[in-house]
């Protein structure tokens, strides 16, 4: 699937326009932030068996 000139200029522009600082990489570090917490969760989870 081939992006058009101005489907990339509206994403950086959705991106540059967000509340977040840095949105474009800080979604990337939540994701990676949350599937921490997920395997810690689900260590201890299965550690109480």
């Amino acid at each position: 699937m081939v992006q058009t000139a101005a489907a990339m200029e509206a994403y950086n522009a959705y991106w540059a326009n967000s509340f977040i600082p840095g949105a474009e990489i800080m979604w990337m570090v939540l994701i990676l932030i949350l599937a921490v917490i997920a395997l810690w969760q689900a260590r201890t989870f299965v550690s109480q068996f």
